[in-house]
């Protein structure tokens, strides 16, 4: 992470925090501010349908249903429910940073995005066939239980959960500071990255069968472990496209930024 931000390893799970200076603001409308993405040119191959070359668009057109109520719950920019709707999808988005929103429609107005809170979600039980929550959930201070819940509650009978985090691995708890360590002043709470086996018990608990799990972002296990590396992707930042290929073919799952899992709710609400 940039130098404004602190690591911590707190029992199993490390822990994220951003040193804002300005803490009470929507932090999501800062975070995808600072990305710089949100314009046209950005927006151009997910209008046309992109989903990526990498294990994303993969996963997303082997487990989503092509008939069928989709929710990307925390769609950040908005591309995916973009790209997913271009391909006939019937895919809605809703996001807690209205900004975001506001600049995505201002390209498209039409798409269906809309604020709103993925713990409190205003759908109908059980009415949706898919429901997907990417980098969403970590993002909870008191962990991923309730957006988990709201997650089943929302899906039909025999629904489609696709959900990531960030993973914990040991070159990543080698990097963060021993919980002993204090924290700095104006630390704010940003993310968790979960142990594989405490997140599996976080979707069971929550009813969910787990179906199938996949790493991606392989390239940042090697910057974190080969600082040599990182030095390299500053120079040529092209050289990430490595995880095309390595999150496709599934090479270190284990020592991958993001987990992502596939999982079904096999019982009623």
């Amino acid at each position: 992470m940039k130098s404004n931000s602190f690591t911590r390893n707190e029992d199993s799970r490390v822990v994220y925090y951003k040193i804002s200076p300005s803490v009470g603001s929507n932090l999501w409308d800062e975070h995808w501010e600072e990305t710089r993405k949100s314009s046209s040119e950005f927006y151009s191959r997910y209008a046309r349908g992109h989903l990526g070359y990498g294990l994303l668009g993969y996963v997303f057109q082997k487990y989503l249903p092509k008939r069928g109520r989709i929710l990307e719950a925390g769609c950040g920019l908005g591309q995916f429910v973009l790209a997913l709707c271009a391909r006939g999808y019937n895919c809605i988005g809703i996001d807690y940073a209205h900004k975001a929103i506001q600049n995505l429609k201002k390209y498209f107005p039409d798409i269906p995005v809309m604020a709103g809170d993925v713990c409190h979600l205003n759908i109908k039980d059980e009415s949706l066939d898919a429901y997907i929550s990417l980098g969403v959930v970590e993002h909870f201070r008191e962990g991923p239980v309730i957006p988990l819940r709201e997650a089943f509650r929302v899906l039909k009978k025999r629904g489609t959960l696709i959900v990531s985090v960030p993973q914990a691995f040991e070159w990543r708890r080698h990097d963060a500071h021993s919980e002993s360590t204090p924290l700095p002043d104006k630390a704010v709470f940003y993310q968790y990255a979960f142990s594989p086996d405490e997140f599996r018990e976080f979707l069971i608990a929550t009813g969910f069968t787990i179906k199938a799990e996949y790493g991606y972002s392989l390239h940042y296990a090697f910057r974190l472990r080969f600082k040599a590396f990182g030095k390299l992707l500053n120079i040529f930042p092209k050289l990430s496209r490595i995880d095309i290929l390595t999150d496709r073919l599934q090479l270190g799952p284990d020592i991958s930024r993001m987990r992502l899992y596939i999982a079904t709710k096999e019982h009623g609400y």
